[in-house]
């Protein structure tokens, strides 16, 4: 339950966007983390590490679970894919620009341009959905945890410093992650799984 109310409300916050006056703050907030990150090293680790939030990997992980323990796999791809459609519904309400085509000085650093709405952010989502459950499946120790919630962030983070996110549209899309993981971890438990 606590990850669903955590995702409730990160969700909420995201949806601060709409009030007025937000949007000179976030352009402020993405122009200093690029003033920063833009330059080799960091410019390159925030692209690489981009791979953790792609549908791709998300989708590489839950074959695997659903590989290694069939009912925990099946049930997670079940929520995840009811969450992405959920996402996908919220971006096409919203049409959100994304930053760099609403701004001419926010930058696209990321290596492929997003096509779709940027509220909320689906790589966001998929990170910490993934980063919840897996540890959990795999019984991950607390390094494990601290580790991948640590690379959670720092993608999170990424999309903002890659120009592709607002940083409310990352908050959305943690939310709507830790909301399913949530759900799916009450899930586990209610089918004797855990």
């Amino acid at each position: 339950m606590t990850y669903q109310i955590l995702g409730l409300v990160l969700f909420i916050t995201g949806c601060s966007h709409l009030v007025t006056g937000t949007l000179p703050i976030e352009t402020r907030i993405i122009k200093s983390l690029q003033n920063q990150f833009q330059v080799k090293p960091y410019l390159t680790f925030f692209r690489e590490i981009w791979f953790f939030g792609r549908t791709s990997f998300a989708l590489i992980m839950l074959i695997l679970l659903t590989m290694l323990k069939w009912k925990m796999g099946l049930s997670a791809v079940t929520v995840f894919l009811i969450i992405v459609g959920i996402e996908q519904f919220i971006k096409n309400i919203f049409k959100r620009a994304r930053p760099f085509t609403a701004n001419q000085d926010i930058l696209m650093l990321q290596l492929i341009s997003p096509l779709d709405s940027s509220f909320p952010s689906g790589d966001a989502l998929r990170i910490w959905y993934l980063a919840v459950i897996i540890p959990v499946a795999v019984g991950g120790t607390g390094i494990f945890f601290t580790a991948i919630y640590i690379l959670a962030a720092l993608v999170t983070v990424g999309r903002s410093i890659l120009g592709v996110h607002y940083p409310t549209d990352a908050l959305a899309g943690t939310g709507l992650g830790l909301l399913a993981a949530g759900t799916t971890l009450w899930l586990w438990q209610y089918l004797g799984l855990l």
